[in-house]
């Protein structure tokens, strides 16, 4: 029987849970897209992003964030180029990149799928190859930790599309061979990673995968897959010659730790890595999925010990090495350097809820996962405030004529709602304050982030509170033409 054609039975369950995990999915990617002010990293972005031109970009890239080249930024430039620079627009293309990736996770599932099932599979297990794979892509189009980077201007969406679209070359040069498939994982493991060095915590999984199907292989068994890991290899060797122009942008970030860049992510636990994945999915979610990823484990180790060793490596090998690199260099383990590591999980998952016997079972067990998944990833849905905007303008109605309005952090989130011909005024106040400076804003907008003994100096130069926005204070020092704003 030939794979292409399944019966229709077969293809219309796949294709209907497959438009459902698109439809649901990009709903929770797009819907209320603007309805919160940027965060402080996607005020980075947008200042990245928003150079004249892309020479512009360069610069100001490097400026911000030295050490990868800026593959989201251009795109993202070019995307405010067209649509606008809005919240909505600006995040828009993350969301539309992930919704995109559920069909690459569908197209995933199936690739590892068809490495799995034995060439002598009859109809009924073609077909669940395709049922698998769509319900794989359902769990992902709906779980909050694909969701939550696809609302965000960042680039880790395009970061995990990335790595998605590298595993199926992976899988594809493994089941098929050929030029293209190698070529295809050496050109996409190099865009993963220069789009983020941590999509480069999948390559050691990869590796050491190819290891263990070395050592599992006996010298006369399969020459020609044997042939086939030795230029997977090459292929993943080949993608770092291709990263060579952006290794010395490591040292920016080597220089970062000792700068105290990460000293805002915390020291993990002895039990982070699986707390990361469950503060991640849920408290609830997190045990169903747990359950049937170990029971789709055991069913995939069962029939193909090398495509289950692939997800297993996948899932831990990322966490390992970003728990052990906390307590060597500097905390870094964080839901989103993870973010690629759920998906085997959920292929796994997927795995797990076809094994069931009860066909009710599996859709009583599908129904909980989605719903629980829907309600975790909805109540990020809630329209925010608009803190940061109303703390710009009475900044700016309170600022004399011709004066610009300081920043003590977060220039750039301040510059961005800011009104476009102010935005240039934005100064950042750095202290110990120089009180030779004639040039000083009467008007400091005060992050929250600031560190107490900074908070202190700039309150000793503006003792006048202006006005108040949840945890942002406008302060000012004393001057006629201050119009002092009632406190929110």
């Amino acid at each position: 029987m030939k794979r292409n054609f399944l019966s229709g039975v077969w293809r219309g369950q796949a294709g209907a849970l497959l438009l459902i995990a698109v439809a649901l999915g990009a709903t929770l990617r797009f819907f209320r897209l603007g309805s919160r002010e940027l965060s402080i990293d996607e005020s980075l972005s947008w200042a990245e992003s928003s150079g004249h031109n892309i020479k512009a970009v360069l610069r100001v890239q490097h400026q911000l964030d030295s050490g990868k080249f800026p593959i989201y930024e251009i795109a993202q430039h070019g995307w405010m180029r067209v649509f606008g620079e809005s919240e909505a627009a600006m995040r828009s293309l993350s969301a539309l990149i992930g919704s995109l990736s559920i069909v690459l996770v569908f197209i995933l599932g199936v690739e590892l799928m068809l490495a799995a099932t034995s060439r002598r599979a009859d109809e009924s297990d073609e077909g669940r190859i395709y049922i698998v794979a769509a319900v794989c892509a359902l769990i992902f189009a709906v779980a909050l930790p694909s969701v939550e980077i696809a609302r965000q201007a960042r680039m880790y969406s395009m970061m995990q599309a990335w790595i998605l679209v590298q595993i199926i070359f992976l899988l594809r040069a493994r089941r098929l061979g050929g030029l293209a498939n190698y070529a295809g994982l050496t050109i996409f493991s190099a865009i993963a990673v220069a789009t983020n060095f941590t999509a480069a915590l999948v390559i050691p999984a990869e590796v050491l995968w190819l290891i263990y199907l070395r050592l599992v292989y006996a010298p006369s068994d399969e020459t020609t897959r044997r042939s086939t890991e030795w230029m997977m290899g090459v292929a993943l060797a080949a993608s770092i010659v291709l990263l060579l122009p952006f290794f010395a942008g490591l040292r920016y970030g080597v220089e970062g730790v000792a700068r105290g860049d990460y000293d805002w992510i915390k020291p993990p636990g002895r039990w982070e890595p699986i707390a990361t994945f469950e503060s991640a999915l849920g408290t609830l979610t997190f045990p169903l999925l747990a359950i049937f990823s170990i029971l789709g484990g055991l069913r995939l180790w069962r029939s193909s010990r090398d495509q289950a060793m692939l997800l297993i490596l996948w899932i831990v090998v990322p966490p390992i090495i970003l728990f052990a690199g906390s307590y060597l260099i500097t905390p870094m383990l964080i839901t989103r350097y993870l973010i690629s590591s759920f998906v085997p999980l959920f292929i796994l998952t997927a795995i797990g809820i076809e094994s069931v016997q009860s066909r009710q079972l599996r859709s009583v067990a599908l129904i909980a996962i989605v719903s629980l998944c829907v309600l975790r990833a909805s109540a990020d849905l809630r329209a925010g405030d608009n803190r940061w905007r109303d703390a710009c303008e009475i900044a700016l109605s309170n600022s004399c004529a011709r004066q610009c309005v300081g920043a003590s952090s977060e220039v750039y989130l301040v510059s961005y709602y800011m009104p476009a011909a102010n935005r240039r005024t934005v100064k950042i106040v750095r202290f110990p304050f120089d009180e030779a400076e004639h040039k000083a804003p009467r008007v400091v907008i005060l992050s929250p982030t600031v560190s107490p003994e900074e908070a202190a100096a700039i309150r000793r130069e503006y003792p006048i509170i202006v006005s108040k926005f949840k945890n942002i204070t406008v302060v000012s020092r004393p001057a006629g033409c201050l119009q002092k704003a009632p406190i929110s």
